[in-house]
């Protein structure tokens, strides 16, 4: 690590450097490899991000070095030392941004990443290097991060940090499409960051500095004992997640009622190093065909009631693997032909990721939940 004079702004400038990444200050003569990490997946066009548009990168720049010179953010590109033979490229931009000295309080944000590094470690490593210079060595309070209320993935990343969710302000600043976007605060304060930092620490040990692993990941599900009932009652999936589905202990009261409920925890890993990192809830019309008639369900069809996934464990392909079992167990049922589930169609909804794992729309709702559904191909 570096730095220059303390006469500049706070906090000073500084580089940053770990595990093959490296924070330097942005200058006009990272122009060239800003522009090519935002072509890579013309970034520009996701307009919840800040990327920039390649006639508008040097302007992108020295819109960051003035806001230097008046003390409100310090920028970064971001690099990723062992690309091109060791010579190194730019593979994005962060900052420390919203800068109040006199509370020792700085923001991270303006982030964004080559398509071709996102859901690598790189994000992960990043906070992780500009969390702990806030805290260990500037002595900050609290750091704070904010996303568009449309940027889900964000808010995501944001909460698996261990930030808490201050709120949200409505109404709040312009986007490039000319509409107005609500801001989703959040924060961590000193007495905080030892345990998350902890946290990032471990979820390094699991991640590789490339583009995301081919690996696909895999899970189990197991029944509820008492052996895994309060992990389950203690997942949690973060603030959009608390808006779309019902917690875990009243899906198990439930469940309590029906005899063709099925509620599963989603675990990860094996032996000692087992964990469960969500829930799931099924209704199986095979164990009481009875009950199926009078609730009107489909003898066809096994229906997933509820998926989650504790939001530090999303982004890493448990809930692909979970419905991929929620397949497995389905085609094991007499007479079932489908596996159905419904979402409701507001902000940050899940539909997207559904139709990936190959669901589709059926023209029915339940409510105000559109109804989707995938066949089975039995074995």
């Amino acid at each position: 690590m570096t730095r220059a004079n303390m006469s500049e702004p706070w906090p000073p400038s500084v580089t940053l450097e770990r595990d093959g990444i490296r924070l330097e200050p942005l200058t006009l003569a990272h122009e060239p490899g800003i522009a090519a990490a935002a072509a890579d997946g013309e970034l520009w066009n996701i307009r919840v991000t800040s990327v920039p548009e390649p006639q508008e990168t040097r302007g992108y720049i020295e819109t960051a070095l003035k806001q230097r010179a008046e003390g409100s953010r310090l920028a970064f590109a971001v690099i990723d030392t062992t690309a091109d033979g060791g010579n190194g490229k730019v593979i994005g931009s962060t900052s420390y941004h919203d800068i109040v000295p006199a509370i020792q309080r700085v923001e991270i944000g303006w982030t964004w990443y080559a398509q071709s590094y996102q859901r690598s470690k790189v994000n992960t490593l990043c906070k992780l290097m500009l969390m702990q210079h806030a805290f260990e060595t500037l002595g900050c309070a609290v750091v704070g991060w904010r996303a568009s209320h449309m940027n889900f993935a964000s808010q995501r990343a944001i909460e698996r940090l261990g930030a808490k969710r201050d709120g949200v302000l409505r109404h709040h600043a312009p986007i490039r499409d000319g509409k107005v976007r609500d801001t989703v605060m959040y924060s961590m304060l000193a007495g905080e960051w030892p345990a998350a930092k902890a946290k990032l620490e471990a979820r390094l040990d699991h991640r590789k500095l490339s583009p995301r692993s081919a690996t696909p990941a895999t899970v189990r599900l197991d029944p509820i004992t008492s052996d895994n009932l309060l992990a389950v009652l203690r997942l949690n999936p973060g603030a959009i997640g608390e808006r779309m589905v019902a917690t875990n202990a009243i899906s198990i009261a439930q469940a309590s009622v029906s005899a063709n409920a099925v509620p599963r925890a989603i675990v990860a890993g094996e032996a000692d190093d087992a964990r469960v990192v969500g829930f799931l809830m099924l209704y199986d019309p095979t164990l009481d065909p009875a009950l199926a008639t009078k609730d009107e369900a489909h003898a066809d069809a096994v229906d997933l009631w509820r998926l989650m996934i504790d939001f530090q464990q999303q982004g890493k392909g448990y809930g692909a693997a979970a419905l991929h079992e929620v397949r497995r167990y389905a085609v094991t049922r007499p007479g079932i032909k489908q596996v159905r589930l419904s979402y409701v169609p507001s902000e940050g909804n899940p539909a997207p990721f559904y139709r990936a794992q190959g669901f589709a729309e059926t023209g029915e709702k339940d409510g105000i939940e559109v109804v989707m559904s995938k066949p089975l191909a039995k074995p």
